[in-house]
């Protein structure tokens, strides 16, 4: 079941979002230390601005997923649950929420082939290349968009 974020779920979905990052840059070959998303405050910050859902089956939060207004910024599934279409399902719902947005955005490493994959399959295009930092290295992402 897809539901709405509630406050209890905050440590689960720290631990999700921390062993699920180094599957989202697994394809850098750069060295990462992935912190729980409770230790990482701007991100923490970012996270309770958003509007974010989880996907929950039989007491168990799988992923969660969430947006700003019509850019999809959260997307993280617990490696314990690949492929399960977990995202996939997450993606489809957030898409749903939005559909009376013109146009959706979305940033990623640009390295990260499965979410590329994911998100044509989903009708996104893409759009520019950009160069941004992270644990003092330099990498490059993605922005794709999706009319709607």
């Amino acid at each position: 079941m897809i539901r709405p974020y509630q406050r209890k779920d905050l440590a689960v979905l720290s631990e999700v979002y921390q062993r699920a990052r180094p599957y989202e840059l697994g394809f850098e070959t750069n060295q990462f230390v992935f912190s729980n998303l409770l230790d990482e405050p701007d991100n923490l910050k970012r996270f309770l601005q958003s509007t974010i859902f989880v996907l929950e089956e039989d007491g168990v939060l799988k992923g969660f997923g969430g947006y700003v207004h019509d850019y999809i910024a959260w997307l993280y599934v617990d490696p314990r649950y690949h492929r399960q279409k977990v995202g996939l399902r997450l993606l489809k719902h957030m898409l749903e929420k939005l559909k009376n947005r013109k146009q959706l955005r979305i940033s990623i490493v640009k390295s990260n082939l499965a979410a590329r994959a994911c998100y044509k399959g989903l009708g996104f295009r893409e759009q520019e290349t950009f160069s941004f930092s992270f644990q003092g290295k330099t990498l490059e992402g993605l922005r794709m968009t999706r009319e709607l």
